[in-house]
C-alpha cells in the first residue's frame, strides 16, 4: 500500500443501522485496504439517487445479502447492516493497494462503489481501481459526482446489453423512456456523442425543455397523441425503458422488423421479487416475468432484456473525457446538500419534485474550487441550488 501520510483513524458516515429507520450520523473506522487492486477515496461530493432511498427501506435486501455472502464465501447468511448508502463519488484518492498503477495518492477522481460494498455516503469510501477515473478537470467536484452512476448504468443497458457503441451508433435511431431523468439524459447524450441518428425520449410536459437541451427530441407521455407521434418518429433500433410505463411495453410495435432491434429495460422485478419470495423464487418469478415478455420478439428479429448497474472503467474514462471535450454536459443540478443534511436529502430525493440530480457537498469546499475557469460557461455550469 501507499498511503497518505496522517490519515485519521475514524471518520463520520451516515449510517442506516434498520431498514425504514433515519440514517444516523457516527463516527466510525476508515476502510482499510485489503486486496491490491484497491483504493481509498477522500470524498469530496456524493450523489443520492433514487436507488439509495429505495435501499434504506430494505429494497433487494436478499439477492444483495446472499451477493455478499458468495463474496465472502461465507456458508451462513450475512447480515448487509450497519449500511452505508451511495453509489458515486468525486474526490481525492488518499490510498492505494500494491497492484494499483493507474493512480497515485492526490489523484483527483470520480468512482462508483460495488453494489454490496459500503458506500460514498461518509468522509472516506473504499473502490476497486477499474471503477474509478480521472475527475474531468471542466467540472468542480459537485459537478463531476452527478454523472458516474448515471452514466455506469446506462452504459449496461446500451452497450452491454444492447450492444451499442461508438463504432456502431451512426445512423441508429433510438428511444429513451423516462428521458429527463438521471440515467435516461445521460443515454441521450452518450448516444448523440457516438454519432445517433435521432434519439426520441418520453418525459413529463415541464421537463420537455431539459430533454431538449439534453439533446433529445421530446414527447409528453400524457399526450394523447405520444403514440402517433412515436410511430412518425420511429421505427427504433434501440428503446430503452427507463419507468416501466404502459406506454413504454407499446413502444415494442415502433421497434424495426427483422433489423435486430432490442428493447433494454432498467426496471427488473429481480429485487422485488426476491424480497417478497425469497431467492429460489423470486429468480424463478423473474424468469417468467422475462419469458413472458420477450417470447415473441424474437418472431419479428428483435429481442428484449433487462440491464443491471455495474461498474464500469472504460465508461468512466469516456464520461470524464466527453465533459472535458463539450460532448456531454453536466445534468441539471436540483439541489446541493451540506454533509449535515443528509437525511433532508433523502426526504427530498423521495418525492415527486426532483429536477435533476442531488448532490451531497461531504468535504464543504467552495462549489467552485475545482473550476473557477468554467464558471462562466453555461455549457459546463448548470443551475444549483444551496440549501
Amino acid at each position: 500500500m501507499r498511503r497518505a501520510s496522517a490519515l485519521p483513524a475514524s471518520m463520520n458516515a451516515w449510517v442506516l443501522e434498520q431498514y425504514k429507520t433515519p440514517l444516523i450520523k457516527k463516527e466510525v473506522a476508515i476502510p482499510q485496504i485489503t486486496q491490491p487492486d484497491q483504493i481509498l477515496i477522500k470524498v469530496k461530493a456524493a450523489s443520492v439517487n433514487p436507488i439509495d432511498t429505495w435501499l434504506s427501506k430494505g429494497y433487494g435486501n436478499n439477492i444483495l445479502s446472499t451477493w455478499r455472502q458468495l463474496e465472502k464465501g461465507s456458508l451462513q447468511s450475512v447480515s448487509r447492516l450497519p449500511l452505508i448508502l451511495g453509489h458515486d463519488c468525486c474526490g481525492e484518492v488518499v490510498d492505494v493497494g500494491a497492484n494499483v498503477k493507474k493512480f497515485k495518492i492526490s489523484d483527483e477522481v470520480i468512482a462508483v462503489i460495488p453494489g454490496t460494498w459500503q458506500g460514498t455516503h461518509a468522509e472516506y469510501v473504499l473502490t476497486k481501481a477499474n471503477a474509478a477515473a480521472p475527475k474531468p478537470i471542466k467540472a468542480n467536484y459537485v459537478e463531476a459526482t452527478t454523472m458516474p452512476f448515471v452514466a455506469c448504468t446506462a452504459w449496461a443497458a446500451l452497450v452491454t446489453a444492447a450492444q451499442v457503441n461508438p463504432n456502431n451508433a451512426s445512423g441508429l435511431r433510438a428511444l429513451i423512456h423516462g428521458g429527463s431523468g438521471g440515467i435516461g439524459s445521460a443515454a441521450i447524450q452518450m448516444l448523440n456523442a457516438w454519432g445517433a441518428e435521432k434519439v426520441v425520449a418520453t418525459c413529463a410536459a415541464n421537463n420537455m425543455e431539459y430533454v431538449r437541451s439534453m439533446g433529445g427530441i421530446p414527447i409528453d407521455y400524457k399526450d394523447h397523441s405520444a403514440k402517433d407521434r412515436l410511430k412518425s418518429e420511429g421505427p427504433f433500433d434501440v428503446i430503452l425503458d427507463c419507468v416501466s410505463s404502459d406506454l413504454a411495453q407499446w413502444s415494442d410495435n415502433v421497434m424495426k422488423s427483422w433489423k435486430n432491434s432490442v428493447h433494454v429495460s432498467i426496471v427488473s422485478p429481480l429485487f422485488g421479487e426476491t424480497d417478497k419470495y425469497g431467492i429460489p423464487g423470486g429468480i424463478a418469478s423473474t424468469a417468467l416475468t422475462f419469458f413472458q415478455r420477450a417470447c415473441t420478439f424474437p418472431l419479428n428479429g428483435r429481442w428484449f432484456t433487462y440491464a443491471y448497474f455495474w461498474p464500469n472503467e472504460k465508461c468512466l474514462n469516456q464520461i470524464s473525457s466527453f465533459i472535458d471535450n463539450g460532448r456531454i454536459k453536466i445534468p441539471n443540478i436540483d439541489r446541493v446538500y451540506k454533509f449535515d443534511e443528509v437525511p433532508t436529502a433523502y426526504i427530498h430525493s423521495s418525492t415527486q419534485d426532483v429536477r435533476g440530480k442531488i448532490v451531497i457537498d461531504v468535504a464543504g469546499d467552495d462549489l467552485l474550487s475545482a473550476g473557477k475557469e468554467i464558471a462562466d460557461d453555461p455549457f459546463l455550469t448548470p443551475r444549483v441550488n444551496v440549501i
